[in-house]
């Protein structure tokens, strides 16, 4: 009995993150970022002139998965776009952002999931740099059913081969919504597939 104790037992805590090094590790991490969230922002407020255009750089380069991550930051998405996280925190530590080095380690050893409302700090601070940044809305509803990634392609690429349409021709507005609901009319046919 005492070998199961001292032998077994621990190991199966361990992997069952009761005790496990892992949770204590993040916990830590996070510990010593909510100490210094303060200063974090402070610093960011004073590189916010050569941040920002290091940011929307970023933003522009990024996936659809990413680019929602960094404009529309909660927890429940940093869990399930961890990779994504990752990346984005990896960009930010090259981009000289304040804070995203301390996250980016704990995350490499400990995962983004146990740090998530830390990220999700983070990215709240920096998501007023890519405000006024195009949403990547359209792209992530079609890429929920299958062949979506393919669909947006398509359907990206006709609306920019559109006709451009003069200034000041009132039919400027009817055109904006006829293809606004032909891209509806895609989506909503690709999901009926399923």
């Amino acid at each position: 009995m005492t070998y199961w104790k001292a032998k077994v037992l621990p190991k199966i805590k361990k992997y069952f993150g009761k005790g496990g090094a892992n949770s204590k590790g993040a916990a830590e991490a996070a510990k010593s970022f909510n100490k210094a969230k303060n200063s974090i922002e402070k610093e960011i407020e004073e590189k916010k002139p050569e941040l920002k255009p290091k940011i929307i750089e970023i933003y522009k380069d990024s996936k659809p998965e990413t680019k929602l991550l960094l404009k529309e930051p909660t927890e429940d998405k940093v869990k399930q776009e961890a990779q994504a996280a990752q990346d984005l925190l990896q960009r930010l530590v090259e981009a000289g952002c304040p804070g995203a080095q301390i996250l980016k380690e704990a995350g490499d050893k400990y995962g983004t999931a146990l740090l998530s409302s830390q990220i999700q700090y983070l990215l709240e601070k920096l998501s007023p740099f890519v405000a006024n940044e195009e949403s990547p809305v359209i792209a992530r509803e079609l890429d929920l059913v299958e062949g979506g990634a393919e669909t947006a392609d398509k359907t990206a690429k006709d609306i920019s081969e559109a006709p451009a349409v003069p200034a000041g021709d009132e039919n400027v507005k009817e055109a904006t919504v006829k293809i606004e609901t032909e891209v509806e009319i895609v989506g909503t046919e690709e999901k009926a597939h399923i």
